[in-house]
């Protein structure tokens, strides 16, 4: 079964969407590449330069900071108010539900993500897929991540545990697990809905085994991020495509239709 690729309706997020006020999410990708391309022109260390991401975007005060001095000489407040701007169509409504975000929940770093830390976060991603594709592609081994959220709610989703995780089993054309999963097959990927699998141990048994092991994640941009940073810290190319926008029920206490952009992805195991 290779179903013809899915229709990208709009969708909104809870606190992002990658088609900001635009029918497509093109203008999104054309934008963080090309933001991508003048941060490496002022620093062509990718990898000191994911370092100083990761520490600079804990800080959110700083953060804030940064966007009143612009003209400081701070290598980290000069990306950041470069990428502000035109990232903000992309995050309209993260200070909105900033606003409402119930004080139990405001130590959760991800739902209680900066406006700023999401365009730190896009662009890092952005930077750790230019930096380790390569690396992914090489790898033994390679499994993709998926998320729960892009099944299609209107079926019930037919996946099977299968070794390490779920399996999609292309139950309907209409499911973003299912054009996912095709793209990643294709590309000698192993693609599971992470429902519980226990990734630490798999990455053991293939160092064990002497081979080499890539992950690929799909998730909203705070998830993504984090993740992408748990497995560089542990010496395992991590690449990752972002959800279109965050529709899950850690977000609105229920699921809601999800997408992902899929050429994008297959550009990214593509290596093009």
């Amino acid at each position: 079964m290779n179903p013809a690729r899915p229709e990208y309706p709009q969708v909104a997020g809870k606190t992002y969407s990658l088609f900001g006020q635009s029918d497509s999410t093109t203008g999104y990708y054309k934008t963080i590449r090309e933001l991508a391309d003048r941060v490496v022109a002022m620093h062509p260390d990718t990898l000191e330069l994911l370092d100083e991401l990761e520490g600079f975007s804990k800080r959110k005060k700083r953060l804030k900071d940064a966007l009143k001095h612009k003209n400081d000489g701070d290598l980290m407040h000069e990306i950041l108010n470069l990428i502000d701007t035109p990232l903000r169509k992309y995050t309209e409504n993260t200070e909105q539900h900033l606003k409402r975000l119930p004080l139990t929940k405001i130590w959760d770093r991800r739902l209680a993500t900066s406006r700023e830390q999401y365009h730190l976060y896009m662009l890092e991603i952005e930077l750790a897929n230019r930096m380790f594709a390569e690396k992914f592609i090489k790898t033994f081994r390679k499994i993709a991540l998926l998320p729960y959220c892009l099944q299609d709610f209107t079926v019930k989703c037919k996946s099977e545990k299968v070794g390490f995780d779920f399996q999609c089993r292309q139950c309907s054309a209409k499911c973003f697990q299912n054009h996912a999963s095709e793209v990643l097959k294709t590309n000698n990927i192993e693609p599971y809905i992470w429902m519980g699998g226990d990734m630490k141990q798999l990455a053991s048994h293939t160092a064990e085994e002497k081979r080499t092991f890539g992950v690929l994640g799909i998730a909203c941009v705070p998830e993504l991020t984090f993740g992408m940073r748990s497995c560089r810290s542990r010496g395992i190319p991590a690449v990752g495509v972002p959800l279109n926008a965050n529709r899950c029920i850690r977000w609105f206490g229920e699921f809601f239709p999800n997408s992902v952009d899929i050429d994008e992805l297959e550009r990214l195991v593509r290596g093009s």
